[in-house]
């Protein structure tokens, strides 16, 4: 991921925008051409009840990407948010969503994503990811997100949760690496050592978890630092990703905090306040879901 404002070249994904200038519209290019917002709304374990108003109230607040999976059974609610984004005036937001654990084969992953776009009642969706090595098999699963992508169901393929070893290993495989790999990413677990993986074989880093499910907060010098900004701690987490140049996706069904979120536009965070923002780093995971990414490659490939 390329900001114009960083010195270090990176070999994939250019933003356009330098801090200063990044807003809710920004894009980032991936390596194969697509362009994605550079921040968008989560949906894992929102209430069945409360999908459809936070993805509709994000979209009406400028929120352009949207993150599901077959695992958060929220895709039909999704759709029905869709059908009516049309009516709230924004652009089609860029849509994410994951393949199941379950459907681990190269033979399964067409019909599977094809039954999620009937839920989304999309014709594509613009990012399709393998949700987790821990599904196993997943060279041969991998072959067949390519080939979804190839016959235009998906305009972008990645993983999720993958570490550089296994990132390595599919990249030994002989296959195209991913175009983006989503982990958890926030201030107490900032992922160096992937993230520079990803930087160097030229994939995006879109960060789940962006406020440690706000477990921390409180509890570090994080709190400190958003009072003397007059901002909140997921904001200043939410600038940190940002600038970091990751693609953050807080989730919240609440109007009050899909609004907070997303109020990170109007300020930027110092090299010296980016500093002692690294200083955080604690490997602290708030998902048992990221604890995939130490899989042993020999048992997951």
């Amino acid at each position: 991921i390329f900001f114009r404002f960083q010195s270090i070249k990176m070999n994939c994904c250019v933003c356009e925008d330098p801090p200063q200038g990044l807003t809710i519209n920004s894009t980032l290019k991936l390596r194969g051409g697509q362009s994605m917002p550079i921040f968008g709304l989560g949906t894992w374990n929102a209430n069945e009840s409360d999908v459809v108003a936070a993805v509709t109230n994000a979209l009406k607040m400028g929120y352009r990407l949207l993150d599901t999976a077959s695992l958060y059974a929220n895709e039909q609610l999704i759709g029905q948010a869709l059908k009516e984004a049309p009516g709230i005036g924004c652009e089609a937001p860029f849509v994410v969503t994951k393949l199941h654990t379950d459907c681990h084969h190269k033979d399964q992953v067409e019909t599977e994503l094809r039954a999620q776009l009937q839920s989304l009642g999309l014709a594509a969706v613009d990012l399709y990811m393998l949700h987790s090595p821990s599904g196993k098999n997943c060279v041969d699963t991998w072959r067949g997100m390519l080939r979804c992508r190839d016959a235009g169901l998906a305009k972008a393929v990645g993983v999720c949760n993958f570490g550089a070893l296994q990132l390595q290993g599919l990249k030994e495989s002989g296959l195209e690496l991913p175009e983006v790999n989503q982990i958890e990413v926030h201030v107490w677990n900032q992922q160096l050592p992937t993230r520079e993986y990803c930087k160097e074989n030229g994939i995006a880093v879109m960060a789940y978890c962006p406020l440690a499910r706000c477990q921390r907060f409180g509890e570090t010098k994080l709190a400190g630092s958003a009072s003397a900004l007059g901002k909140t701690e997921a904001q200043l987490c939410i600038r940190w990703a940002l600038q970091s140049g990751l693609v953050c996706i807080p989730k919240s069904t609440s109007c009050k905090r899909l609004q907070e979120n997303a109020s990170v536009f109007d300020f930027e965070l110092s090299p010296a306040q980016m500093d002692e923002l690294a200083q955080m780093n604690e490997n602290y995971m708030a998902s048992n879901a990221v604890r995939a990414m130490c899989l042993p490659w020999d048992e997951v490939k």
